[in-house]
């Protein structure tokens, strides 16, 4: 019997990318369907329309500003590990929102507990799926990000069931039970092996570089004889990596992508077996133990990637444009069947512009990867359209009232919103290469940060204005003003290839 082979696009890259869709359809799904939540608490508690955004603004708020922590956690523990300690978080905090006596305290464990579960349990998935493809990365990533669409469909009419024969209370408790399915699921999101056997040695071979580094400026303070010492011990140790980097190349020349060697959907994907291993470790530590604790190695290497990733302007470009997709994304999700039945339509109708909308997202998710994958287009000129689609849908929402015009601006915006939300991952991948775990986390951080001024605007345009059409203007314009700063992005990349070109001047001069 022969053995599988291992590599990219094989058939356990479709399990993992199903195992990610499903987490999406439970995790991710709820929110899309948080409009009939949002009625019900107006109803149930008897509060304003701003305090009943409050706890999926902030669970949108909590979700996004998290994203640094989850990378850098994600990093140190694993994929897996994280993925099932978010899935049990959101369950719990969906559930306890069933005790839960005002809507402060629904704020705090939907908004709190159960937005760090989403981050904790839906983050790292953009990253774990794309690495397992190679010609169908694109596709993939779609498949997976599809899944908040899925649940759209199904969703809102449980819910609708369920608060209607169980109540508010009832349906936090069983939707907490529903959620709670995602651990089967998440025990599968493992990082590749022939990806972790390269980050591995990467970790090693970056802090051992620094670390050796350190000793070489030390000793030199000391004394020059201290310092020949050093850097006999050095020259032996980069001796190694030589001698192991010359067995990498004979390797690279044995394969082929095919086998997943040289995967761009990550760096770190090209199996480079360094020999830098326990003995050597054991090496340094007799020399002196401080240096070599694990600890101190995965720290150093951690810094490192937090100062590549900020010294990159694109990464300052996709973490605007996320922000801008978030502006426009969010608001209109948890508003959207209040503002359809301020437009005159009844609720039961209204509820189903949210099944609507899903199906447009499900088709961008899926059927546009191919747009920038055979080049039909460039990525920065399909994020303008993009950005400047999405916000003229906003600015046309208020000027339609009847449901056929309402129905066509919305699937529209669904599905121009499905295509963006899949180009995120790949601009990761395309400009972000070495640091994805990290930038997928980061770029949200951003987005939380502006999550934090929906609320007043939700509550200044409808309870004080009385009507919604304030807050679409003013995202819309958003969305549109950001899709034009894609025109720059040449500049970008020629200024981080100019920065990342007097950075290797200066270590060459030091």
């Amino acid at each position: 019997m022969s053995q599988q082979k291992e590599g990219p696009d094989q058939a356990r890259s479709w399990v993992i990318a199903i195992a990610a869709c499903f987490i999406y359809i439970l995790v991710a799904g709820l929110n899309r369907a948080s409009g009939l939540f949002y009625v019900a608490i107006i109803e149930t508690y008897g509060v304003s329309r701003l305090q009943a955004n409050l706890p999926f603004t902030m669970r949108n708020v909590v979700k996004n500003l998290a994203g640094p922590l989850v990378g850098a956690i994600g990093q140190r523990y694993g994929s897996r590990d994280v993925t099932i300690v978010g899935g049990v978080l959101a369950s719990l905090g969906i559930i306890l929102c069933t005790f839960a006596p005002n809507v402060l305290w629904i704020t705090i464990f939907w908004g709190g507990m159960h937005g760090l579960g989403v981050a904790l349990g839906s983050t790292l998935s953009q990253v774990i799926v794309p690495q397992y493809f190679l010609k169908y990365r694109a596709t993939a990533s779609g498949f997976s990000l599809s899944g908040p669409c899925l649940g759209s469909f199904f969703l809102p009419i449980v819910l609708e069931y369920l608060l209607t024969n169980v109540g508010l209370a009832g349906t936090f408790l069983m939707t907490g039970g529903l959620v709670l399915h995602v651990l089967p699921a998440s025990i599968l999101m493992v990082e590749p092996p022939w990806i972790r056997r390269r980050t591995e040695a990467n970790v090693l071979k970056s802090s051992m570089e620094c670390i050796e580094n350190k000793h070489i400026n030390n000793e030199f303070n000391e004394n020059s004889k201290e310092l020949s010492v050093s850097n006999l011990r050095l020259q032996s140790f980069s001796g190694t990596l030589k001698k192991d980097e010359h067995s990498t190349v004979l390797l690279k020349n044995n394969h082929n992508a095919s086998n997943g060697i040289d995967n761009p959907s990550f760096t770190g994907s090209t199996l480079e077996l360094l020999k830098v291993k326990s003995d050597q470790v054991k090496t340094l530590t007799k020399e002196d133990p401080s240096i070599t604790k694990e600890n101190d190695i995965h720290a150093t290497y951690l810094f490192y990637q937090i100062v590549q990733l900020m010294r990159n302007p694109m990464f300052h470009m996709i973490s605007l444009s996320f922000a801008a997709f978030a502006m426009v994304v969010d608001p209109a999700l948890t508003v959207i069947v209040d503002y359809l039945m301020d437009k005159g339509l009844k609720e039961d109708v209204a509820k189903y512009f949210i099944s609507l909308m899903a199906l447009g997202d499900l088709i961008g998710r899926m059927g546009f990867g191919w747009v920038t994958d055979r080049n039909y287009i460039s990525v920065p000129k399909f994020m303008m359209l993009l950005h400047v689609g999405l916000g003229l849908c906003f600015l046309l929402l208020p000027v339609f009232s009847n449901f056929d015009s309402l129905m066509t601006v919305l699937v529209i915006y669904g599905l121009i919103s499905g295509v963006i939300l899949v180009m995120f991952p790949v601009l990761v991948g395309n400009y972000l290469k070495s640091v994805q775990s990290l930038a997928i986390g980061f770029i949200a951080f951003s987005s939380g940060l502006l999550n934090l001024g929906i609320p007043p605007l939700i509550g200044y345009c409808r309870d004080r204005i009385g009507s919604y059409d304030g807050m679409f203007y003013i995202t819309g314009i958003a969305s549109i003003i950001v899709g034009f700063f894609w025109l720059f992005e040449p500049f970008f990349v020629k200024l981080n290839t100019r920065k990342a070109s007097e950075q290797s001047s200066s270590n060459i001069d030091t």
